[in-house]
Formats: structure tokens, C-alpha cells, sequence
């Protein structure tokens, strides 16, 4: 909802942009992607875990305390880091085997393992 708001009016956006000028080398906006990959799923929670602290800071403003309600958790953040840590891997090894341009097949048990390892170093 946040990002929606953010993105589709230019006041918002430009407000976020400046809650970021001096702080980083390029200001970015929050990603609304409609795709229902899990892979577009991940670019969303990591662009917005990028994000909370110039969405906290742009949520400051009066004019938007209607919307603090909709801020993430710092209980909710710490759910956000965790998924991205396990669908990490997931990410690179897709994209890693989509990349190839010949059979795949021999690495399915390597990349198993590793998907295997971490998840056991996760719990």
C-alpha cells in the first residue's frame, strides 16, 4: 500500500527522493511489480527493506500519519531479512541455471546440497 502511494503520486515520490538526497549516491522508489514470480517477489521485499528508514523518515511528515499504521514492524523486518536469507540462494541458483545454454542436469546434486547446507545453517 505504501509503496502504491509512494510511486503513483509525484509529491510522494519526490518527498522520498529527498529524504534520501546526501545519504546515498542514487535515490531509488519502492518497486510495484504485478508479476507473481517468486523471483519478482524478492526484488519487492529487498527494494523495501532498503528502503525503511526513508519510508520511517518520509511517514514523519503530518501530512502522512495516516499512514503509520502501515509501517512495517521492526518484529516485521526481522521476518523480511529472514526470507530474503533463505530465498537468496533459490535467487542465485535460478538465475545461475536459467543463464546456461547447455544441459544443466549434472549440477541438480550440487546445487541441492548447497540449498541443503544452508537451510540446515538457517535453522
Amino acid at each position: 500500500m505504501l509503496a502504491v502511494l509512494i510511486t503513483l503520486t509525484p509529491g510522494c515520490r519526490n518527498e522520498v527522493i529527498d529524504c534520501q538526497t546526501a545519504k546515498v549516491g542514487i535515490a531509488v522508489l519502492p518497486i510495484i511489480n504485478e508479476k507473481t514470480l517468486w523471483n519478482a517477489t524478492m526484488e519487492l521485499l529487498e527494494s523495501a527493506y532498503h528502503l525503511r528508514e526513508f519510508t520511517r523518515e518520509w511517514l514523519q511528515n503530518p501530512k502522512y500519519s495516516d499512514y503509520w499504521p502501515l509501517f512495517t514492524t521492526q518484529d516485521e523486518w526481522t521476518i523480511v531479512k529472514y526470507v530474503m536469507e533463505v530465498l537468496r540462494p533459490f535467487q542465485y541458483w535460478t538465475l545461475w541455471m536459467s543463464m546456461r545454454h547447455t544441459v544443466t542436469l549434472h549440477h541438480v546434486i550440487t546445487v541441492c546440497n548447497d540449498i541443503f547446507d544452508l537451510m540446515n545453517g538457517l535453522m
